[in-house]
């Protein structure tokens, strides 16, 4: 396993090292067996979905290529005016997902459970999704339910007017989402989505009152 280079992304769970020759080692800081992740992965590019291709894994240690480009998050903060059709792009990555079949032995689809914008490269070739350690499989309508709750509560850092800009962009990027999914589907799913997510001992009390609002409303 290759030694880390200079670090180039910090996530909640794992530091990124680029390692030289195209390739990143995603290194996850506590012990954590990244098997299951890369198969996945693994699966879905066999399957014609965009992912980083993965050489290496060993326990907490997953080699794969670098993706180049900025996220989607990254780009709005410069362009916040392509929110729409970044919505529009989630929404074409799940029916993209949707064709994909569950690996063999299993029933469902494969969920990403965490697609958001801070989850998709935009690369030259097009979107390329990261993050899969969170993956499972099963019903696909949770995975588009779990992206729509993450796109509705999501609460960014900062003062007044980034909360005032990143308000709008959510209420884009979801129109933009809804409008090109089955939003019924997702609906009957996102009150267990968002039951599921009030467990996260990561969230604040805002994101709390949030996520049970948008649980109650769909209920109704």
């Amino acid at each position: 396993m290759a030694e880390p280079g200079p670090l180039i992304g910090r996530g909640r769970d794992a530091d990124v090292y680029d390692i030289g020759g195209g390739r990143v080692l995603r290194r996850y800081r506590t012990e954590y067996d990244s098997a299951p992740e890369a198969a996945i992965m693994a699966h879905l590019a066999d399957h014609g979905f965009p992912v980083p291709a993965v050489h290496d894994v060993d326990g907490r240690d997953l080699v794969m290529d670098r993706v180049e480009g900025a996220t989607q998050l990254d780009v709005l903060l410069r362009r916040p005016w392509r929110a729409a059709s970044f919505g529009r792009e989630l929404a074409e990555l799940h029916r993209r997902l949707d064709a994909v079949p569950a690996p063999a032995g299993r029933t469902g689809g494969v969920l990403h459970l965490d697609l958001h914008p801070g989850n998709v490269m935009c690369a030259p070739d097009g979107p390329v999704v990261i993050d899969w350690n969170n993956a499972g499989v099963g019903d696909r309508a949770d995975d588009v339910a779990t992206t729509w709750l993450l796109l509705a509560v999501g609460r960014p850092d900062g003062g007044r007017v980034i909360q005032a800009l990143a308000s709008v962009l959510r209420r884009r990027l979801l129109a933009g989402f809804l409008a090109n999914v089955d939003e019924e589907a997702a609906r009957a799913s996102l009150g267990d989505v968002c039951a599921a997510r009030e467990l996260d001992p990561n969230m604040g009390p805002e994101e709390l009152a949030a996520i049970r609002a948008l649980g109650a409303a769909a209920s109704r």
